[in-house]
Formats: structure tokens, sequence, C-alpha cells
């Protein structure tokens, strides 16, 4: 049998990290076993889809360097496959035309924690195929009596027995005509030939209705892993409520993919004690025993850990053309040729002490800016003292005679401080506050060596007289 997964994102909002992780988990699989991994987009709710969405979702995967294969499935554009089958299940009275009050009752039991309450059963259920009132109605499966009971085995949370008296005569066709999720789903999911369906285990109660449906209509079914929940710190569901929760996010925030991936991965599924790696030895590492059955918790710190070593990892020449890439997409600063030499000496000063390209971009904004620093509180930082140190250096330093590089300028300074009887930090905060409008950079001398002899005078005259 040829493995085959998908993902099926609906385009009503940006790509959650919980989503992202549910693509990386079904494209991880279907690697390790030499199968498939496709997309597919579910857009039959023509009111909350939105087409700008999908293209970002499209976008945000392949960002991840998650490449699918086959074209791209649009739901929508099987809604004739889906009104065949619901045609089907109402001439064998599978299911049935309801047009109780309560149509647009949707709520299992099951989710109503606590409740012994039978779930909602349509007293039109019963009645008959031909029965047809004139007014509106919807099309609800009928949910069998007997057995009273549905057991099926999940890849990741082992054998499951489901009440079916939890679960309502539910809805597959709305009174539109369009199909809902659980019955498009296991149409487009049997068309598909998946062989295997993961997904978040929010989606237990939606597998057990598609359960009825696959048997309703004597199909096979596909193999159920349902992956635990991420949480943020608090141990609650992690939402928008949060902060960064969608993969857009920290894309803006200048994360590499190759990061977010390894630390996606790691979101609920482990491999011995790796923690760092690439995405060919996840796939070939990569199994469904090895995800958890308790909810994975979200750690920025960790993610800043993994995505600091990723960074770290790749040469300058990469660092340097990913970083343009970045700020060309999400920064509205354009860069002349003297900006992107000076960026390319400074890279290498700079990038083990960042943890994403967000954070180099910002640690390399006194380069791109004016020479007067805007930031007047970092400036408040300057004492009289302080400015009187920096003015008396000025004018030491322009009237030296010596070659404007790193090693030059250090032996200079220590020169200068021990005829003034300072010490290094004494003229070395003072600096890097009136050139980099910062308390903390790399090496004060690099920096003045990248700035050059003119602009490092200028930006001490500007910002301390």
């Amino acid at each position: 049998m040829e493995i085959r997964t998908r993902f099926a994102p609906s385009p009503t909002g940006d790509l959650h990290i919980g989503g992202a992780r549910t693509a990386l988990f079904n494209y991880l699989f279907a690697k390790s076993m030499k199968g498939k991994f496709l997309l597919r987009i579910e857009d039959t709710d023509l009111k909350r889809s939105n087409s700008s969405l999908t293209e970002k979702i499209i976008n945000d995967i392949k960002w991840l360097n998650i490449h699918w294969d086959e074209e791209v499935v649009f739901q929508r554009q099987n809604q004739n496959k889906h009104k065949q089958i619901i045609d089907y299940l109402l001439e064998k009275e599978l299911a049935f035309r309801c047009f109780s009050e309560k149509e647009n009752h949707t709520e299992s039991n099951i989710e109503k924690i606590g409740s012994r309450e039978p779930a909602f059963r349509s007293p039109w259920r019963d009645l008959g195929k031909n029965t047809q009132p004139n007014k509106q109605y919807v099309v609800r499966f009928k949910v069998p009596s007997d057995p009273s009971r549905i057991n099926f085995t999940d890849k990741v949370r082992g054998d499951l027995s489901w009440d079916l008296n939890t679960i309502e005569d539910f809805v597959i066709a709305r009174s539109d005509g369009s199909s809902t999720y659980n019955l498009a789903v296991v149409v487009d999911d049997h068309n598909m030939k998946i062989s295997h369906v993961i997904r978040g285990e929010d989606h237990l109660t939606n597998t057990v209705k598609q359960l009825l449906v696959y048997q309703a209509l004597d199909w096979v079914t596909p193999e159920f892993a349902h992956i635990p929940l991420i949480h943020n710190e608090r141990g609650e569901k992690l939402s928008k409520r949060d902060g960064k929760s969608s993969l857009l996010d920290f894309k803006q925030e200048g994360f590499l993919p190759d990061a977010m991936l390894n630390y996606l991965a790691r979101l609920g599924w482990s491999y011995k004690d790796e923690e760092f790696f690439n995405l060919n030895q996840a796939i070939s590492w990569f199994t469904l025993d090895g995800i958890g059955k308790s909810p994975s918790r979200f750690d920025i710190k960790k993610l800043l850990n993994i995505s600091k070593k990723h960074l770290v990892s790749k040469p300058a020449d990469e660092i340097h053309a990913l970083l343009l890439q970045y700020i060309k997409i999400y920064k509205d600063i354009s860069l002349s040729g003297s900006i992107l030499e000076k960026l390319r000496q400074y890279l290498p000063l700079v990038v083990e002490r960042c943890t994403s390209l967000g954070e180099i971009f910002e640690a390399s904004l006194f380069l791109f800016e004016a020479d007067e620093v805007r930031e007047k509180k970092v400036l408040a930082l300057l004492d009289d003292n302080s400015r009187e140190i920096i003015s008396n250096f000025r004018c030491a330093i322009k009237s030296a005679n010596f070659a404007w590089n790193s090693k030059l300028l250090n032996e200079f300074i220590n020169t200068y401080c021990e005829e003034s009887s300072l010490k290094f930090r004494d003229i070395g905060i003072p600096l890097r506050i009136a050139l980099t409008g910062s308390t903390s950079s790399p090496s004060i001398v690099h920096i003045m060596e990248i700035l050059g002899e003119h602009q490092t005078l200028d930006r001490l005259n500007i910002n301390v007289d």
C-alpha cells in the first residue's frame, strides 16, 4: 500500500503554529515511508474562505521547505462529487432531510464537559425519504442506534471506544445544498486515496463522525493519528491571545525556516535525545511512535536556542543573502552599495550575539540610519563627564596619524586611556552610545573600522557636542 498523507487547511486565517506542525508531521511521515504528501485547500465555506489567505498559507508551507506531491486540490471543485454521495446516502436512508427548528444544532454532548444528556436525535430521521414539506431543510446523517459504540485504533492514542449516544445526527449538507466538513473530508480523502490522517486531537469527535460515514459507504478507512495540542506556558491551548501564534509572526521576526521546522518537529515528537537537526535527519528518524500523548508546551526560550544554533551554523555569505532578503520583504529600507559593504563586514561580529535575522537587523540599524542618534533616551545616558571624555578623545584621534583599522585603533585607545588615567570602559561605553545609539554592541574598535574615520568623527561630533 502506498502511504499517502495530506494537509488540509481552511483559508480562513493565517497558518497557526499547530497547523504548521500538522503539515510537517504529515510530510515527515509520508517521506519517511517513501510515500506522498498532498495539499488540499478546504474552501467550501465561501463566506469565510479567502483567496489571499490561501496564497499566504501555500507560501508559508513552501517557506518551511515542505513540498507536496501532485497538484493542490481545492475542495470547492469537488462539490459535485460531494452531492452525489449525499444523494446516495439519502437514497439508502442512511441520511435524511431535516426540517427541525434545531437544524442549526451541530454540537455533540461529548463536547459539553460532564454532560450526560443524550445527543440530538432529529424527529425527521425515521419519517421516510419522501417526506418533503415546502420549507428549507438540511441533510443529516442518521447516527445508528445499533451498535451503540464505535471502536477504532488511533496510531498515537491507542484503542479508543466512543459512545454513539454522544454524537448528534450531524449535518452533512447545509440548507443551500453545500456539503459540510465531515462529509466533504471523507469523500475527498477517499478520492485522494489518503492512507493516513494525521491531525490534532481536537478532531477526535470529527473522526468518529467520519468513521460512521466511511462505514455507511462501505469504504476502507484510513489510519488515524491524533496529535496532542500545543499549549502556552500556562498550560492552556496556544491562541492569538498569547501573542505570536501564527507562522507569519515568526517569519516577520526573522526566524529561519529550518530553525522553525526543527522546533516544530520537537513539539510533541522526539527521537532519542536529538534536539538540533535538519530536515533530512528528521525524515530519516520520524515515526508515529515518536509522538507523545501529552500536550506539548510552546517554549520561546527553546525556540531561540535552536534558532541561534541554526543561525551560527550557516556560512557568512548565506546569512548575508538571507538577511538582505529579509530586509527586502519585511523592512522598508533602501540599502546603498556602501551600506551593503559595511553590513557584510559587520555580520561576522554580530551573528553569534543574535538568535534571528530580526535581531541581526535590529543590531545593525545604526549602519542604516543617519549619523544623528534618534533615540534621545540613550544619549541621555551620556553625562557631562562622559561627553567631556569623548570630546577630548575626538580631538586626540582626529589629530593622530595612523591607518584606520581595528588593531591600531585598539592600540590608540589603550595608549590614550593610559595617558589620561582612564579605564577602557570609561571611553568604550560612551563611544558605543555615540556611534551605535546602544549600550550593547560588538567590539567598538571593529565598529569604528567599519564606519570609517570620517563617519566615526562625524557621529562623535553630532551626538556628543
